[in-house]
């Protein structure tokens, strides 16, 4: 079935967790049985307070995601699935499950188109992690050094010619490199991207009670928070708009 869930992805993760101690595995364990037996609220009690813990994983988050999905809870699904997706961006069961969950929300936002190059740089950049692309960014960059020496010292003309060209790409390779692990990092450190939880939500057009109503959001929508002040943030919708909505209505991804 093309909608169906990866669900079955929650039982071949267990070792994403195994580090977390002794108690953290034995709550793992159970949490994997009981949601396996349907008992989803107890299931999630034992996640909870693995999170609770001090514990973070992705295969954490996803599968709390899971379980507030079958819960019905959209919203609390949306904002596991993308605190999951924060560590692991480019997990395609974690986009996936995302995704079906956004199309049970009631507000359908379409994005502001995004310019090819930036969309292309967005996806390049995730498709490693910020360490990665650092080990990788180093290694080019030792190799443009070694070929920019052998430009420097070698006698062949030939020779010369193709270390500095090779030295050149390095270079430029590394610089890309450099510049995905920073947007890497960027992304997975980024603290304004929080989900409305609320049921229904009013955008205003000035922080209070008094502002005026522009626009009504619901339970699920994903919004990037440009400031806050008191008790009210400013926020900003995948389409652009923007206005000012009670902090305790929404909650932050990290």
């Amino acid at each position: 079935m093309k909608k169906a869930l990866f669900f079955i992805a929650l039982f071949l993760s267990v070792p994403a967790l195994a580090e977390t101690g002794a108690i953290a595995d034995s709550l793992w364990n159970r949490a994997n049985v009981l949601y396996a037996d349907t008992h989803y609220q107890e299931a999630l009690d034992n996640y909870m307070e693995i999170e609770r813990s001090g514990k973070e994983s992705a295969t954490l988050y996803y599968n709390m995601g899971n379980t507030y999905f079958q819960m019905r809870y959209i919203a609390y699904a949306i904002l596991y699935y993308e605190k999951a997706l924060r560590l692991e961006p480019n997990n395609p069961d974690i986009a996936y499950n995302l995704e079906i969950a956004r199309e049970q929300c009631i507000d359908r936002i379409e994005p502001v188109p995004v310019f090819f190059v930036a969309d292309w740089i967005r996806k390049s950049h995730q498709r490693l992690s910020s360490d990665m692309w650092a080990v990788i960014s180093a290694v080019l960059l030792s190799s443009a050094l070694m070929f920019f020496l052998f430009f420097l010292f070698a006698r062949a003309v030939r020779f010369r010619k193709a270390a500095f060209v090779i030295a050149i790409l390095a270079f430029l390779l590394a610089g890309t490199a450099t510049t995905f692990a920073w947007q890497s990092r960027k992304e997975a450190t980024r603290r304004d991207v929080a989900i409305v939880l609320a049921a229904v939500s009013s955008v205003k057009s000035a922080p209070g009670s008094q502002g005026k109503d522009l626009l009504v959001i619901h339970e699920g929508t994903r919004v990037r928070v440009l400031e806050r002040m008191g008790d009210w943030a400013r926020i900003e919708l995948a389409d652009g708009r923007q206005g000012w909505v009670a902090l305790n209505e929404i909650v932050f991804v990290y």
